[in-house]
Order: C-alpha cells, then sequence, then structure tokens
C-alpha cells in the first residue's frame, strides 16, 4: 500500500512538474499585449478571414487603444488591472460609410465595450466576458507592410 502511494505521489509530482514547464514555455512565448498588432481572427465564435489591413487594433504604453475596423480608424483609451482584467472606455471611429463589413464594424466595437478579461496565448489574444470568449485576435508580425 505504501509503495502504491509513494508512485501516485511521484506521478503527481511529475505532471506539474511538466504543467509548470509548459505554463513557462507559454508565458516565454506569449507575445505582450501592449505594441503589438492584433489582428481578428474570430469574433463572438464566428471565424474571421479578413484583410490583413483590417480589424486590428493596438494598446498602447500609454493606456490608448489605436486601429482600424472595416474602414474606420478607431481609438479610445483602455485599462487593465489585477487577475487579466481589461477594460475599453467608449471606442469611438471616424464615420466613413463602409461598402463591406459595416455592420461587423458595429459589432466589433460593441464587443470591445463588454469584454472583461484577457488571456495570451503565444501569438494569440482571447478577450473574454465573464469567461466567455467574445474575439480572439492573432499578432501581427512586426514586418507586415500595410
Amino acid at each position: 500500500m505504501r509503495v502504491k502511494l509513494i508512485i501516485i505521489a511521484l506521478l503527481c509530482a511529475t505532471i506539474l512538474v511538466g504543467c509548470c514547464s509548459a505554463c513557462r514555455q507559454r508565458q516565454k512565448n506569449a507575445k505582450p499585449l501592449k505594441g503589438t498588432e492584433w489582428h481578428l481572427v474570430q469574433l463572438e465564435g464566428k471565424d474571421m478571414e479578413l484583410p490583413i489591413n483590417s480589424f486590428n487594433i493596438t494598446l498602447g504604453q500609454d493606456g490608448s487603444i489605436a486601429g482600424i475596423a472595416a474602414c474606420n480608424r478607431l481609438l479610445g483609451h483602455y485599462t487593465v488591472s489585477e487577475n487579466y482584467a481589461i477594460n475599453f472606455g467608449q471606442v469611438g471611429t471616424t464615420m466613413m460609410l463602409c461598402p463591406e463589413n459595416g455592420e461587423l464594424e458595429s459589432k466589433f466595437t460593441a464587443v470591445l465595450g463588454v469584454v472583461t478579461h484577457y488571456d495570451i496565448d503565444g501569438d494569440m489574444l482571447i478577450l473574454l466576458q465573464q469567461g466567455t470568449i467574445k474575439a480572439l485576435f492573432k499578432a501581427l508580425p512586426s514586418e507586415v507592410v500595410k
């Protein structure tokens, strides 16, 4: 019986060490929240295949958010706090009429308004509302030319 307990304890320890190692590797490979240009790839559970020069956001070191939706520039402010909490203040946009994806643009800015938390997994930014994924972004390589 004692041998079984020792084996179980060793297995648990091995699993925990492996998980911690995976967590450290994930954090090491994570793109920074601030200063990275993020491109929308999923909104409210629906996969998006959007042009690389639209539906992008960049979170500045100073708490500013800038980007482009369908065809309108967007800007505003955000705050982050403990436990990956994030709050986007009112996000403003220019008012051009977007012939394509205008409705998606409205949904996109509305989602930013309800987000409560974020997570970063490698080059993916996950925006959540009380545990539900609202938007998923992929980091753009810094050499992408617009």
